[in-house]
């Protein structure tokens, strides 16, 4: 499941980047990653600011519009645990298992003792890309389960991918840009 996991990943973030197809088929005839939840946002502004809110993992309690009421992060060590407490008092347990400052992308995945009842295994992608002086979002998971447990939490994590692309979009929009010296 590891090696599945890290290559649909590799895989999201080709599509993201936008390479071409035969390039995709250069890194081994590998196929495309099927996304159950996809959230893209359009930030106004340039990838390494937004990319430095989301890679520093105990932000999200910034943009998650009063969703996520604390964050507590286990290790430094990858990979490591990020415990979330939601605003009803429901917590989640994920690890996170990749932060690749180069690709300005992250991968993380929600663990077996947060797993909702008929749900194997739940996958989050979030990619970055430059699109000239905004910068391109996307929040993305796979979720292996029961049909109807999968449906359930295809709600809650298009839900919650929603308040993140609307939470980071009106952070940004509502912070005071640093003075030119």
């Amino acid at each position: 499941m590891k090696k599945l996991h890290c290559a649909l990943f590799v895989l999201g973030f080709i599509l993201v980047a936008g390479l071409n197809p035969a390039s995709a088929q250069e890194m081994g005839g590998a196929q495309v990653a099927q996304w159950d939840v996809t959230k893209q946002a359009t930030i106004n502004a340039d990838q390494a600011t937004v990319w430095e809110l989301i890679s520093d993992l105990k932000n999200i309690q910034l943009y998650t519009k009063g969703l996520i009421k604390s964050v507590e992060i286990k290790g430094s060590t990858l990979p490591f645990d990020r415990i979330l407490t939601f605003e009803d008092g429901t917590k989640r347990t994920e690890q996170i298992d990749q932060i690749m400052p180069e690709h300005k992308f992250l991968s993380y995945q929600i663990k077996s003792e947060s797993l909702p009842k008929g749900i194997k295994d739940v996958s989050i992608g979030v990619f970055t890309k430059s699109k000239g002086d905004v910068t391109e979002v996307s929040w993305q998971a796979m979720i292996d389960g029961a049909n109807e447990a999968k449906k359930a939490l295809k709600e809650q994590l298009t839900a919650e991918f929603e308040k993140y692309a609307s939470g980071l979009t009106d952070l940004i929009k509502n912070s005071t840009p640093a003075a030119k010296m």
